[in-house]
């Protein structure tokens, strides 16, 4: 092989549909089905790997949307990664990781090593099973959700969270899951949307963490909450690099994190705020995006660090799609989730499954 055997040559989009077994309810919307950029990296010596853009479809969660996320690759990122320059974008963390996880599983393929022991040989032998979160919608009755719950439990969810809003029916079904399960390790999400009066309706029920209280904006609303409530704070959107990390933390906006390699911009910057918020005392687990398996698998190798210590959002794939566009990643007997053993990632889409579920195809380069 060559010295540039190891160049990216050629990169492909691929823009897939994929329906959810369920709709999933939240502060800031309903998603049901998933829109989002898979993409490719081809290397001079013909291996691939694949990486995944989990920005929504609207600008509802960050300002990354899916459509917007395919100009920026197509445009932007991708020609700037065959080239061998600097992109010099500003922002789209969802669509530089999507390229930078393609670029790595490539590479780590081509030497036969996984992301997992590429990301624990700098932070600590990693975990080859992560216990998980059960992350249970907003449903049109408090018995529609706590039944979702029972559900869940039965599949070894060591934790469950509430998607919620102040408005008095999803109080009612925390409460109702309180009530039905007292010893449950149960948190909330509320993506930005509570208040004094809601938490402090909250506040009596024993949480494990109140995820995202007050706008991603506005740290100090968040410090707020924190003083008046007994379960700790959870960071979300609010934290979007290390320097943002430590502004919430200097102004006791959180104690607990929700690290995101999406959000972040990738796996590395990823396992970096992991480590920095476990360094600061803080809980630390991995988030979801309703990701496919190409997006899961990147996800639970951060999830597997030493340093994420609470169950993870991510599931297996049979949680979110009747047929996902991977191998499904599933849990095990004792309802853990197992890390792909493969190299890179461990996973890549099945041709047949792409080709079903692909709305548009894009080869830049070649």
């Amino acid at each position: 092989m060559g010295a540039g055997a190891g160049h990216p040559v050629a990169v492909e989009l691929v823009r897939v549909r994929v329906p959810l077994r369920s709709p999933l309810r939240s502060a800031h919307g309903t998603e049901a089905e998933r829109d989002l950029v898979l993409v490719r990296v081809e290397l001079a010596d013909g291996s691939t790997g694949w990486g995944e853009c989990s920005a929504l479809a609207r600008p509802t969660y960050t300002a990354e949307h899916t459509a917007g996320a395919w100009l920026v690759l197509r445009r932007e990122l991708v020609p700037a990664l065959l080239e061998g320059r600097d992109a010099g974008v500003v922002g789209h963390p969802m669509a530089t990781a999507a390229l930078a996880t393609a670029h790595l599983d490539a590479r780590l393929r081509r030497q036969g090593r996984r992301l997992v022991e590429e990301l624990g040989a700098a932070h600590g032998r990693p975990a080859e099973r992560v216990p998980t979160a059960a992350v249970v919608g907003r449903a049109d009755s408090v018995d529609d959700v706590v039944a979702a719950v029972a559900r869940r439990l039965d599949e070894g969810a060591a934790l469950v969270k509430l998607k919620v809003t102040p408005r008095p029916d999803d109080l009612a079904a925390v409460a109702a899951v309180r009530s039905a399960w007292p010893h449950l390790a149960l948190a909330v999400d509320a993506n930005g949307t509570l208040d004094a009066r809601s938490l402090s309706v909250l506040d009596p029920l024993g949480l494990a963490y109140v995820e995202q209280p007050a706008p991603a904006d506005d740290l100090l609303a968040s410090a707020a909450l924190a003083r008046r409530s007994s379960a700790p704070v959870a960071l979300d959107e609010s934290v979007t690099s290390l320097a943002s990390l430590e502004v919430a933390l200097a102004v006791g906006a959180g104690t607990v994190v929700n690290v995101k390699p999406a959000r972040l911009g990738g796996v590395g910057a990823a396992a970096e705020v992991a480590r920095a918020a476990a360094d600061a005392g803080c809980g630390v687990f991995v988030g979801g995006m309703l990701e496919t398996g190409v997006g899961r698998a990147a996800a639970l190798a951060v999830a597997a660090l030493p340093w994420c210590g609470l169950p993870t959002d991510l599931g297996p794939s049979d949680r979110y799609f009747d047929d996902d566009v991977t191998e499904p990643i599933e849990l095990d007997a004792e309802g853990l989730l197992a890390v792909p053993t493969g190299p890179g990632t461990g996973v890549a889409p099945r041709a047949d499954r792409l080709d079903a579920v692909a709305v548009d195809r894009l080869v830049l380069g070649g």
